[in-house]
């Protein structure tokens, strides 16, 4: 029984709906086990929760858009 993780930013609805499907498709194409054995767990972090070097994802995004803007 397959079990698939996947740790990513918070999703639309419809994209997690996504991402169990073609998870799902992926690796019925690649182990051969059935549809209905398989488990797709979707973690999601809000920004402000992941950090690289000494800034947040959140404090990254902020910046870029800053300069974006000037």
């Amino acid at each position: 029984m397959p079990l698939i993780r996947v740790t990513t930013s918070p999703l639309t609805t419809e994209q997690k709906k996504e991402m169990v499907r073609q998870m799902t498709e992926v690796t019925m194409e690649v182990l051969g086990a059935p549809e209905q054995a398989h488990i797709v767990l979707i973690d999601e972090l809000p920004i402000d929760a992941l950090g690289m070097g000494k800034l947040t994802v959140a404090e990254m995004v902020e910046s870029k858009m800053n300069h974006v803007a000037e």
